[in-house]
């Protein structure tokens, strides 16, 4: 069967397009973006077309779309007249996953890091897993080897609920993808729908955020308590048995008897979340399978397991400065950013590319609320990722921030803020200077040398 991803430059769409390929289909794709995904499929055999002609449809028997492209794209209108099937990404990931173990990771925050972290266990536990990332780790963007598949599922299209994996691990909840979900409670609402339609084998549900506490109450999932939580109280015991406690100032996870290192309490909690959330849904589906929890030297693993790429990133080093490349785009996760950044350097410069208008704008208080004691500090306009909506002004940002008296610097583009850092990298007294944001915010570090 020949398989033709239109939108084959996204994250997403360029991995399950791999996974096709390596499973035994045809494959083919375009979009508009040349973007690296879109080189990197190429470079793995994918025919690829840069924009959209019915010239890329000869032989084609089934068309995936991604959320990205509108219906009246030229190749989804000559497929629907020539009665050639068009479908979702989602729903061409379910139909791939039927019959396979599938453990589904997903959450506002955090599912390309706990994703691999899945991985990397189970690897360790003897397993040839499979793994579908939006992100890649050590250079790697997707593994197909054996079972179980872990997939990165995707709400931020709706995408995730035409998938039933036997694992689902929510590993946090919060309004997010303001162009997608109009309100908070239609996002808590699309997943309540989605739990009620089917039951997982296992459902782990992390807490410690407004949705994820409100669909923690209507299940009766596995999970585990916020830093914060487990702290003051000490331990926390879960429905499947998997409990944690502090010990020493560190957090465990006992299981069978066996004390299974999660991290110091030192550490940022996103981090323990993450690594707490990776471990409930690994050793679930051990245990499903119904192979001895091998023993792991797991304050090792967790520092040999391979950064994310965007996740906090060490891309460099200028005139002694750690050059530091993240993902972070919403209100919660620059606060996590921030945390980290604090422990790990003091005095760091910070900026902030905002992603996509429709999210500035639902979140813009929340935004100045994180990064009003921030500095120095540089703003830049929005990245708009395709969105035709209008209105975010980070200029009044820019100044609403200065009113607080803070060393903050407004540019235009991302080019005006590499130059600002080269030639006045020594002058900021800062350890590290981290570019946040989902946009192409990361090119900030090639005008100081790094590729």
């Amino acid at each position: 069967m020949h398989v033709h991803f239109v939108g084959i430059g996204g994250s997403g769409v360029s991995g399950l397009a791999l996974m096709a390929q390596r499973m035994g289909y045809e494959v083919s794709g375009c979009d508009e973006n040349v973007s690296p995904y879109f080189k990197m499929v190429e470079s793995k055999g994918i025919k690829c077309y840069s924009g959209h002609s019915s010239d890329h449809m000869q032989g084609v028997d089934l068309v995936v779309r991604s959320s990205a492209v509108p219906m009246d794209s030229e190749e989804i209108r000559y497929a629907l007249k020539k009665g050639i099937v068009v479908i979702s990404r989602g729903t061409f990931l379910s139909k791939m996953m039927e019959g396979k173990d599938v453990i589904g990771v997903a959450g506002s925050h955090g599912k390309t890091s706990t994703t691999w972290m899945i991985y990397h266990i189970l690897k360790k536990a003897g397993l040839n897993p499979s793994v579908y990332a939006g992100g890649k780790s050590g250079g790697v963007s997707n593994i197909s080897e054996g079972s179980p598949y872990i997939i990165e599922l995707d709400e931020s299209d709706g995408s995730m609920f035409e998938t039933t994996p036997g694992i689902l691990l929510i590993n946090n909840l919060e309004f997010e993808h303001a162009d997608f979900y109009s309100n908070p409670e239609e996002m808590l609402n699309s997943f309540e729908r989605y739990l009620l339609s089917w039951e997982p084998d296992t459902l782990i549900i992390g807490r410690g955020y407004d949705l994820s506490d409100a669909l923690f109450s209507m299940f009766t999932p596995s999970s585990f308590l916020t830093v914060a939580e487990l702290k003051e109280n000490g331990s926390f015991q879960n429905v499947s048995g998997l409990d944690f406690f502090v010990k020493e100032e560190a957090v465990y996870l006992l299981s069978d008897d066996t004390e299974i290192y999660v991290g110091s309490v030192r550490e940022p909690a996103h981090i323990l979340q993450n690594r707490s959330a990776a471990l409930l849904a690994s050793l679930s589906f051990l245990k499903k399978i119904n192979v001895t929890i091998p023993k792991i030297d797991f304050k090792k693993l967790w520092t040999e397991i391979p950064v994310v790429d965007r996740r906090f990133q060490v891309v460099g080093k200028y005139k002694g400065v750690d050059l530091i490349d993240d993902y972070a785009h919403h209100p919660s996760e620059i606060r996590a950013l921030v945390e980290q950044a604090e422990l790990k350097y003091g005095n760091f410069c910070l900026i902030f590319q905002p992603h996509r208008v429709s999210r500035f704008t639902v979140f813009y208080d929340k935004f100045l609320e994180v990064l009003k004691y921030v500095e120095p500090l540089i703003v830049l306009p929005v990245y708009n990722a395709g969105e035709t909506v209008k209105g975010a002004d980070t200029e009044s940002f820019y100044r609403e921030l200065k009113q607080n008296g803070s060393e903050v610097y407004y540019f235009k583009s991302v080019d005006d803020a590499g130059v600002f850092i080269k030639k006045n990298i020594e002058g900021l007294h800062v350890s590290a200077v981290i570019a946040a944001g989902a946009g192409d915010l990361n090119k900030v570090f090639e005008l100081v040398g790094v590729k």
